[in-house]
């Protein structure tokens, strides 16, 4: 059984490389061929690494296949396979949307190294080996942010993607070395149990949780490394979708893979809370505030990873891990269906809205709402000192909740339409809070415990967390639209403009950065010089 798993594990990305090994001029002169060659070894893929994740949970709880250069267990298979499909997903969406195009193979040709990159850097079991899948990823990923190099703005923000992105792997390059200096070994499977059976509390060890912590923040666009995600809007759709659903979780999954060593450097969590919290609320009202749905995304993309350092800052692994495969189907789905939008919202029926307001309906809102989470957490036996980042989401999913149950007094449809919108909402919150207790025991003994609440920290950040989020529902419901005051139309502006953080990463990138990208149009997709 082990040596399945591990073959089917090893299958997925091989396919996936061996489609890529043409050269780019084969690649563009067979375009056709590319495309069927692609996409019949992405279908392999996706059923290879079924193969391997069911194979592995058959085997039964906790099961692991650790064999120096790979560590296969629950959590390295689910993300395996989530991959694999959305790698399919995507191939198969750029059969048709790149018809036609000059580059049409040379797309394929790095697509295929992109999505394999990832699929080694989630199943590989030494941290030598995860770091260089964690740099191909990278380069692969900015030949595609280069596919049209003519169009400045996917230059600039390709530059600076590639500047930050190097900066993050010198930090993983640095864990390492104080890794090897604590533990004496780069192997996952000695260095997990060595996490575990013995406590350290060293200088080594926290520089070494502190680097993971930075090379996580930048590569999943945390602020103030956030301003490239929302500009590589140039590049071709399945791009952007491979981009917000698979590989900017790689942060977050090397954050879940080293819980056991991130546990025991608590203030490296603490900095990853809060760089969490703040990206979350930046990400969250700046999106608000776009007019263009893929930058609308794009910022929604920056406060969900904002969540997920959160959650993981906290200690909430299991919660983060099933956040990554929720965001990322959804993502997924959002960005390729994103030409549709417009249609949908002009066929879709909305009830009329009431011209006067009752306050109490959004007290009423509020306290529905409050009893579903509290109700749905009691349910399933979790509570704040616990499960800390389970239950905070379930608050924040509260307000979602309360603006919901709002829009529905709102409107003249009477108690049919209220009744099921709290129908809906209910499913909502037991469906959370089942899907939460579901992770929090599959994934038990392949990460790190949950870690209570135990110091004042904790209790102020929660408290912030939930005082922001609280914020953003009331201006949510108060935003008195295009006639508002000057105050309200200044902030807006500057929301619109994430606060001016992107142009003044551009005027570095550009005075302090690399020399401007010279490339062929048959060759796009160079790295910097």
């Amino acid at each position: 059984m082990t040596s399945l798993i591990t073959y089917s594990a090893v299958s997925a990305p091989l396919l996936l490389f061996l489609s890529g090994i043409p050269s780019s001029t084969w690649t563009d002169r067979h375009p056709q061929l590319m495309t069927k060659l692609c996409g019949t070894l992405s279908i392999l893929a996706v059923l290879t690494a079924g193969l391997a994740g069911v194979s592995l949970f058959y085997t039964g709880s906790g099961a692991s296949v650790a064999e120096h250069l790979l560590y296969i267990d629950r959590l390295s298979a689910m993300m395996l396979m989530l991959v694999a499909f959305i790698g399919a997903v995507v191939i198969r969406y750029s059969r048709h949307y790149l018809d036609g195009d000059p580059g049409q193979g040379r797309f394929f040709k790095w697509l295929a190294w992109t999505i394999a990159a990832v699929m080694t850097l989630v199943i590989a079991g030494h941290f030598i080996l995860f770091v260089l899948a964690w740099i191909m990823t990278s380069l692969c990923l900015h030949r595609l942010l280069l596919f049209y190099p003519e169009r400045q703005g996917a230059r600039i923000a390709a530059r600076k993607k590639f500047v930050f992105s190097r900066l993050g792997d010198f930090a993983l390059i640095l864990a390492g070395v104080w890794l090897y200096q604590v533990f004496g070994t780069l192997e996952f499977g000695e260095l997990f149990a060595a996490a575990d059976t013995t406590i350290h509390n060293s200088s080594n060890l926290n520089a070494a949780a502190f680097a993971l912590v930075i090379g996580a923040v930048i590569k999943s666009a945390q602020f103030p490394f956030h301003s490239w995600l929302p500009e590589v809007m140039e590049t071709p759709t399945p791009v952007s979708a491979l981009m917000h659903a698979g590989i900017i979780n790689a942060g977050g999954f090397l954050v879940i893979r080293m819980s056991h060593v991130l546990v025991q450097a608590p203030a490296a969590l603490h900095l990853l809370a809060v760089i969490g919290t703040v990206t979350a609320l930046f990400g969250s009202l700046v999106m608000l505030t776009q007019t263009s749905i893929k930058k609308s995304l794009a910022f929604s993309t920056v406060g969900q990873m904002g969540f997920m350092m959160l959650q993981c800052g906290l200690g909430a692994f299991s919660s983060a891990m099933l956040h990554i495969i929720a965001h990322a189907l959804y993502k997924a789905h959002a960005f390729l269906s994103s030409g549709s939008v417009v249609d949908i919202a002009r066929a879709a029926w909305a009830p009329p809205i009431r011209d006067s307001r009752h306050p109490g309906e959004l007290l009423v809102a509020f306290i529905a709402a409050l009893a579903l989470t509290v109700g749905g957490a009691g349910l399933f036996d979790l509570n704040l000192r616990e499960e800390p980042g389970i239950v905070l989401l379930g608050a924040i999913l509260q307000m979602a909740l309360t603006y919901l149950l709002w829009n529905a007094l709102a409107h003249h449809a009477g108690p049919a339409q209220i009744g099921k919108a709290l129908l809906i909402a209910s499913g909502v919150s037991l469906l959370y809070f089942a899907l939460q207790t579901g992770f929090l025991h599959l994934l038990r003994a392949d990460i790190a415990q949950q870690m209570p609440i135990d110091s004042l920290f904790d209790s102020l950040l929660l408290t912030v967390v939930l005082a922001g989020f609280f914020t953003i529902l009331m201006l949510q419901i108060q935003y008195p639209g295009p006639a508002a005051a000057k105050v309200w139309q200044a902030a807006y502006v500057h929301l619109y403009n994430g606060f001016y953080i992107s142009t003044l990463a551009n005027r570095m990138i550009q005075r302090y950065g690399s020399k401007p990208v010279r490339l062929s149009h048959r060759h796009s997709g160079g790295i910097p010089q």
